[in-house]
């Protein structure tokens, strides 16, 4: 493996960087230090910038199409780091994670009803929500010494009056890896309940040493079957 310089400094002003252009605009000083998560200073490996470049020299810049090897990589990587087993016809395209909510919410429920999800947790979960005039429903996770905890009772109580559910797996910002028990009562809540479950598992790959992610629609067929996953 290639190695990667984690510590090499690359200045982004005038690039049209949101989180360093814009500091001005939003705060009116530059003399702030973004920390952003989505948006990280770590320089874009060699292999993916000539992947880039190779199709960028082509002169023509017209409609292109998905590949089979494009849900063939996709379905490769699942497979192998989370032994998560797929069809390619799964996959669908979306241009990204908060598109695919938003997609999700006006396909599969109508204005009024309820959809859930679980504070403090990043800020397009809520305005996906309200911007189409669902009902917010809110499961407030719990701070017990140290660690973020689902107040089960609560959320079977929202679960009652959803029909979607909108899963943070990794949870953003807290952190947490939901483990399997925890992902399977939260599933059984659901089916009992009649409750589609929307799992946010964008970062899925970023798991420190130690622990592992769980799949919620790769534990059962049954949840699968409820389950639209956001990778």
């Amino acid at each position: 493996m290639a190695h990667y310089d984690f510590d090499k400094i690359i200045k982004r002003e005038q690039t049209e960087s949101v989180k360093y252009d814009l500091r001005n605009w939003y705060f009116k000083t530059d003399d702030l230090l973004p920390m952003w998560v989505a948006d990280m200073d770590f320089e874009t490996p060699d292999f993916i910038r000539e992947a880039v470049a190779s199709r960028v020299r082509h002169p023509i810049y017209g409609y292109s199409f998905r590949s089979q090897s494009y849900a063939d990589s996709i379905r490769e990587w699942v497979e192998r780091r989370h032994q998560w087993t797929i069809q390619n016809d799964w996959c669908v395209f979306s241009p990204g994670i908060v598109p695919a909510f938003n997609f999700a919410i006006l396909t599969l429920t109508k204005p009024g009803d309820g959809v859930l999800i679980q504070p403090p947790v990043y800020f397009p979960f809520f305005s996906s929500v309200t911007d189409h005039h669902r009902k917010l429903l809110q499961n407030q996770l719990v701070y017990n010494q140290g660690i973020y905890e689902i107040d089960f009772d609560d959320f079977e109580k929202k679960a009652s009056q959803a029909s979607l559910f909108l899963l943070s797996n990794p949870h953003n910002p807290v952190g947490r890896i939901w483990n399997e028990a925890e992902l399977r009562r939260m599933a059984d809540i659901c089916r009992k309940h009649g409750v589609i479950i929307v799992s946010d598992e964008i970062h899925n790959d970023l798991i420190l040493p130690g622990n592992k992610h769980t799949v919620m629609a790769g534990l059962s067929p049954e949840i699968a079957d409820i389950t639209l996953t956001c990778i």
